[in-house]
């Protein structure tokens, strides 16, 4: 440190060339930044020689369906005075912004609504259904109860051989005329007695339409009676989503969409698919990551300044804190790290970790009283560079490279090519970059030599 270090670091174009590389590396690492994705592949938490690792690798290679996506309307008001009915189905006579209509225009853009096909529809299946065109479908007897197609028991039993016309059912009629409907949609009493017989007919070769099965989980009828449907989804899928990133934009777009749809509709809807209650969390993983930083940065800054006592020298430790954290988040780029709980948990701890490589030199520079600011640097350097390199770069260089064994690649991403990417980063900004900064805009001492004094 004294004979060649300290020297070298002393010599005006060499502190010009390390101020501008680390400048510059700061400044692609800001650039780098936007690179980042949030999520973490699930092929990292297995151990390599896992069986699951083929199996996610073939599921990313040859799948070609996405998760199911449900879009779900809230209170739905079904009474024919309503306009929500228009407003949600997508056969003859509905709205051409409604729900169905825009779930259909959007699944013709997969690359950016990640919709793969238009939406499965209770309610148009069940307006078909009712409709007097559907001669099989919506029947009832004489006693206005409800008669199934010819095709099902009792109008036909399999044990009886081939079923035919005539027999228990040939007196069932359909349940509707046209004269019946208002513009081809039923009443709210209409709707009401229907909407149960619907969602219990089985779907056959006479009537294709019945919802039993499709629907039957579709819609919430507790208190329907009302004219309102508390809850009701219509079914459609995401396309095929491969990276992490895929499910984060996934998600994103099916909100927008329904956020958008909503307010045009003034209806409340929201999507839903199986795995977005494990990627809430990335939404707004950029926002916690920055905040929490933030605080430990302050905090940090807190502390140095009480032991320090000099908020000059505090704020020198946080410009190098700060360039550290940014630059360990450059290397996350440029080695396709991405950004999960894991990953700033690790950022966070690494500005505690990296207080170690500066406070030190930053505290003997301060309390050093060898003259000016480049002999207070190689002071500093001469008492403290041996031990920041020994004591803290290599012991903890000693620990990190014994993660690289792991059989779990979590550990090797996250632990070993994080943490020997902070350790190299804070050795070289506590023992190049920051004697620099140092030498050029340094404190002045804290210690007043005695002979000072007495005069």
């Amino acid at each position: 440190m004294k004979e060649v270090h300290a020297p070298i670091l002393a010599l005006w174009g060499v502190k010009v060339v390390v101020l501008s590389i680390f400048a510059g590396f700061t400044l692609a690492s800001i650039a780098l930044c936007t690179r980042i994705q949030p999520g973490l592949e699930q092929k990292i938490a297995l151990p390599r020689d896992s069986y699951l690792q083929g199996y996610f690798n073939n599921i990313s290679e040859y799948l070609r369906v996405g998760p199911p996506l449900y879009f779900v309307v809230k209170d739905y008001n079904y009474s024919l005075e309503s306009k929500h009915t228009n407003q949600l189905c997508s056969i003859s006579k509905c709205d051409a912004n409604s729900l169905l209509n825009e779930i259909s225009k959007a699944s013709l853009m997969p690359e950016s609504s990640y919709i793969a096909k238009p939406a499965a529809s209770w309610l148009d299946d069940f307006l078909v259904w009712i409709s007097p065109e559907a001669f099989g479908c919506c029947r009832k007897f004489v006693n206005d109860s409800y008669c199934p197609p010819d095709d099902q028991p009792p109008c036909c039993s399999p044990d009886e051989g081939p079923c035919g016309f005539g027999g228990l059912c040939s007196d069932c009629t359909t349940c509707f005329r046209h004269l019946d409907l208002d513009n081809d949609r039923p009443s709210t009493l209409q709707f009401r007695e229907k909407l149960p017989w619907f969602l219990n007919a089985l779907p056959s070769a006479d009537c294709a339409k019945g919802g039993h099965g499709a629907y039957t989980t579709s819609l919430d009828l507790t208190g329907y009676e009302s004219g309102v449907i508390r809850a009701s989804e219509f079914r459609t899928y995401h396309t095929p989503l491969n990276e992490q990133g895929d499910y984060v934009n996934a998600m994103r777009a099916a909100r927008e969409f329904s956020s958008r749809v909503s307010d045009s509709l003034k209806i409340d809807i929201f999507p839903y698919s199986v795995f977005y209650i494990y990627f809430e969390q990335y939404l707004d993983i950029w926002a916690n990551a920055m905040v929490n930083i933030a605080i430990a940065l302050a905090a940090v800054f807190v502390v140095c300044l009480i032991v320090t006592s000099s908020l000059w020298t505090s704020a020198i430790i946080l410009v190098v804190l700060v360039m550290i954290v940014v630059d360990l988040m450059g290397v996350m780029a440029i080695l396709d790290i991405q950004l999960n709980a894991v990953s700033v948990v690790n950022l966070i701890m690494s500005i505690g970790i990296a207080v170690e490589f500066c406070v030190h030199i930053a505290l003997a520079f301060s309390v050093s009283q060898a003259g000016d600011r480049d002999q207070r640097t190689k002071h500093a350097l001469v008492t403290m560079g041996a031990s920041v390199f020994s004591g803290i770069t290599l012991t903890k260089l000693v620990g990190v490279i014994v993660l690289y064994f792991a059989r779990s690649e979590i550990f090797v991403v996250y632990y070993f090519q994080m943490y020997l990417a902070l350790v190299l980063i804070g050795f070289l900004h506590g023992l190049l970059f920051l004697p620099v900064l140092l030498s050029l805009v340094g404190p002045p001492s804290r210690l007043v030599p005695i002979a000072e004094e007495q005069d």
